[in-house]
């Protein structure tokens, strides 16, 4: 079940790059119709099917608030360095004065 939640901490992150917040009901409820499948199929004995059912709902909610950040802290990341470099490119700006 490792695998499980790893998918679903990485389906979330991807989630979260293309959409909006809203997209994780259904993406929570099709892992948790998955989680209990394969809790069945493997006869599993109920509390854990629940224990699966609660870690994998929390893993994709998990991995979207973890994308979510990841692309807001590059975006500042990249923001500020943008920044930063065109401030460089003010201040040290070299002026060119022809010689006579």
């Amino acid at each position: 079940m490792i695998w499980l939640v790893t998918g679903s901490l990485a389906a979330g992150g991807l989630l979260a790059q293309r959409f909006n917040i809203i997209v994780l009901a259904p993406a929570t409820f099709v892992v948790v119709i998955v989680a209990v499948a394969l809790g069945v199929a493997q006869s599993r004995a109920s509390w854990s099917t629940i224990l699966i059912m609660a870690t994998v709902s929390v893993a994709v909610q998990v991995g979207y608030f973890l994308g979510m950040l990841i692309q807001y802290g590059l975006t500042v990341l990249l923001a500020r360095r943008h920044g930063l470099y065109a401030r460089r490119a003010q201040n040290h700006s070299i002026s060119r004065t022809p010689i006579s």
